[in-house]
């Protein structure tokens, strides 16, 4: 059983179809860590995610100002940036905790701010930039990383991302 998936991408549309492949084995209702610097592809994976569930990819932007956007397709996507909240009341408020159902998924950039967020989330990516591309390690719930490390793509050696 894995305890983490390690892929490095090398570019913005094998970011998307890494995040389009991952979201087609997860269940409505996983939530999702993004962690990484500005600049490192989490609002990307996002529009990857999306694209999944038939929403577009230009409809998908990053919601620094908005705290959370909804996106709208075969089943809701919500998409938080916690960059700007300060403290857990402020994130009590946002209604984060009441998002992820299982008629969509909710996907937060920025969750280590909060550490009261650790156990609510089934998945963490972690994104670093490196000189060539990005790295991403996936983490979270073993059954998770077991369904996307057997997927089909996954399994044909392809390295569902690349």
């Amino acid at each position: 059983m894995p305890k983490s998936l390690r892929t490095f991408i090398k570019t913005p549309s094998a970011m998307m179809r890494m995040a389009r492949n991952v979201a087609k084995v997860l269940p409505a209702g996983t939530s999702i860590g993004l962690i990484g610097e500005l600049g490192a592809g989490k609002t990307t994976f996002v529009k990857g995610f999306a694209s999944a569930f038939k929403i577009e990819k230009d409809a998908v932007t990053s919601p620094t100002f908005t705290i959370i956007n909804e996106y709208r397709g075969s089943v809701s996507v919500f998409h938080a940036d916690l960059y700007r909240i300060s403290s857990d009341d402020e994130l009590i408020r946002t209604g984060i905790y009441d998002l992820a159902t299982d008629k969509g998924f909710l996907l937060i950039e920025w969750p280590e701010k909060f550490k009261s967020l650790a156990n609510y989330l089934d998945l963490f990516l972690i994104f670093s930039i490196k000189r060539d591309g990005r790295l991403v390690v996936l983490k979270g719930k073993k059954e998770f990383l077991i369904e996307i490390e057997n997927s089909k793509n996954f399994k044909r050696g392809k390295k569902i991302w690349l």
